[in-house]
């Protein structure tokens, strides 16, 4: 019986893993039909929980992560339950709860010795210090990440190279130190290729050179982050920053063209395109929102 509830769940996680998300929920309930054992069935109320938080949905396993934090019998399901509700309250955007949760998952992890856990909170962990302008935060996330990478297999190294070099390179331009950052975000490139990575990294090049005023590179960049981009903020920060480029360059037809299709993500703000011509709000926009 054992045997058989762990084979639901690992087979729950994988279709998880292949965005079949709805369908690993009827495996979870299987499981936990079957599962006799408290440790057990505590993980896989936390697996399921993951799963209704990742569809936006909440239910009786969500409502029972806190409890399965306060209960601490074991460090891994803590920080399993502490990253499910830091991932939660980021999609909610209530940044305080995230950045409580996602202290306590790093705590959990070391507590557990699971130091590939940890690297995965320190990356999320930074990322939401981004979103709430705690710059400095996150600049140690990312770089205590890319100093805990030595017992990680290769495919992890270079996950980790990729994403936490690219976003400290974002949080070196924030701090004005855009060369830096620059050189940073171009390494990231050698280590991810997928699309998601790619419109990221661009459109922080983009950025980065539209600040030294290489308006060429910027346009080049910013270009390029449109031609993959699959989500809305890439789309709208793309659009947003090649309408900058065309303003400075003097280009109106270009800033015309850019603004007013980021206008269209914003049809409440009727003024949008005349405030953009009329004043630089680079450093009022996070790019990471």
């Amino acid at each position: 019986m054992v045997n058989r509830v762990e084979e639901l769940r690992q087979a729950g996680l994988a279709l998880v893993r292949e965005n079949r998300v709805e369908d690993a929920l009827a495996l979870y309930d299987e499981a936990l039909s079957l599962a006799s054992d408290d440790d057990i069935r505590e993980l896989i109320t936390i697996n399921k929980a993951d799963a209704l938080i990742a569809l936006e949905r909440t239910g009786p396993e969500v409502q029972e992560l806190p409890r399965v934090i306060m209960r601490r019998r074991n460090p891994r399901h803590v920080c399993l339950a502490a990253y499910a509700l830091q991932y939660k309250h980021k999609l909610e955007n209530d940044f305080k709860r995230a950045l409580f949760y996602g202290e306590l998952a790093l705590r959990a992890a070391d507590d557990a010795g699971d130091l590939e856990f940890k690297r995965a909170v320190l990356i999320d962990l930074g990322n939401i210090y981004v979103m709430d302008s705690q710059i400095g935060k996150a600049t140690s996330c990312y770089q205590e990440a890319l100093g805990a990478i030595e017992s990680a297999d290769n495919a992890t190294v270079s996950l980790i190279r990729g994403y936490a070099t690219e976003s400290l390179g974002y949080c070196f331009m924030l701090d004005g130190r855009t060369d830096e950052g620059l050189n940073l975000v171009h390494e990231s490139l050698k280590y991810v290729s997928n699309p998601v990575f790619q419109a990221e990294a661009y459109i922080d090049l983009c950025y980065g050179y539209l600040d030294k005023e290489d308006l060429e590179r910027a346009r080049f960049y910013g270009e390029a982050a449109l031609e993959v981009a699959e989500e809305d903020r890439h789309i709208r920060n793309g659009h947003y920053l090649l309408g900058e480029v065309g303003y400075k360059s003097g280009d109106t037809e270009l800033a015309n063209f850019h603004f007013d299709q980021l206008a269209r993500f914003y049809p409440e703000f009727r003024n949008l395109k005349s405030l953009l011509f009329a004043i630089d709000l680079r450093s009022m926009v996070n790019l990471k929102l």
